[in-house]
């Protein structure tokens, strides 16, 4: 069966993308992927599988994938290799990425694939030339709402939580022409124009029961903390959670993120802040943010773990058999 070319849905994190997706996945057409982490995870090693065209690197690059997907939860039982070079539509990095899409879509009885992944946003450029007929939906919130979910759902500091933010503004920012913006203040606001309008560009008839999402969250989700609120109805007044933070730390927010909420045309709380140059991010830094995120949770480790491994096995091979094979 052929079908259509995948979509992304990408953005800060915490700003929606998950809601999106769910009222995405609930139409009788689309499947969405949560998460896949495919570009985080496998592009800056690339080299190292070699030539993909090579029957055995591309099946070491699968079999990772199926690690991955195994570890996730959320394809269960992972696609057997063969399963995969099934419906390759090409030996290459892209066309792994998009079997597994095709394939969790047909298993869930669906002609359209899509993933959610927000940090897929630092990759764009690639995703955009690699998939030219591939609809790209960006998700933004405001800082002041996205930071302190951010903090609380990843255990980052608030300048990290506003780092994250800002690097996915500048995604945005460089490539607003060619994605499809979507902003969280309008998704709760108008959840049916907003999903109606996504629809529109995915080719896709609007369905009611998209609106319907929360009646059918997948438990691997439900059981989740940090999307408790996928079992309610849409909350327009989620939008304004941000008035109830310190004033002090509604500033700094500002001033920290001040360029993208200017261009995006977020109204400051009492007049435009001076901003604040964002420290650089040092290794230190990136240790600490990552034990912070780790934490106690044990399947956070287990995934950290999982990629970590992976990572360890392709760069203990030789460098010699990058292109021998």
């Amino acid at each position: 069966m052929k079908l259509p070319p995948p979509f992304f849905i990408v953005g800060s994190p915490r700003a929606g993308t998950t809601l999106l997706s769910q009222m995405l996945d609930r139409h009788s057409h689309i499947a969405v992927y949560h998460e896949a982490h495919y570009y985080p995870l496998f592009r800056s090693e690339l080299r190292r599988y070699g030539d993909l065209r090579a029957p055995e690197n591309l099946a070491r690059l699968i079999d990772d994938v199926r690690e991955v997907v195994r570890v996730q939860g959320f394809l269960l039982p992972p696609p057997s290799r063969e399963e995969f070079l099934e419906f390759l539509p090409e030996r290459s990095f892209e066309g792994v990425f998009a079997a597994l899409m095709r394939i969790n879509a047909l298993r869930n009885g669906k002609t359209r694939a899509g993933d959610k992944t927000p940090a897929h946003h630092a990759y764009l450029d690639e995703i955009l030339e690699r998939f030219p007929s591939s609809p790209v939906i960006f998700v933004i919130r405001d800082p002041r709402g996205a930071v302190p979910s951010i903090r609380t759902a990843l255990r980052a500091s608030l300048q990290g939580a506003a780092r994250m933010w800002n690097e996915a503004y500048r995604s945005y920012s460089r490539l607003s022409g060619r994605v499809h913006l979507v902003r969280y203040e309008h998704l709760v606001a108008a959840p049916k124009e907003t999903v109606q309008k996504i629809c529109a560009v995915l080719g896709e008839e609007f369905e009611e029961d998209m609106l319907r999402f929360s009646e059918r969250v997948p438990e691997r989700l439900a059981v989740l903390p940090n999307f408790q609120k996928l079992l309610q109805d849409v909350d327009a007044d989620a939008a304004n959670g941000f008035r109830r933070l310190p004033i002090g730390d509604v500033r700094q927010i500002e001033a920290l993120c001040a360029e993208g909420m200017e261009s995006l045309g977020y109204v400051f709380s009492a007049g435009k802040v001076s901003a604040l140059p964002m420290p650089s991010a040092s290794k230190l830094h990136g240790v600490v943010d990552r034990l912070r995120y780790y934490g106690i949770d044990r399947k956070r480790w287990r995934r950290g773990w999982m990629r970590w491994k992976i990572l360890l096995r392709l760069r203990l091979r030789r460098p010699a058999e990058w292109h021998a094979q």
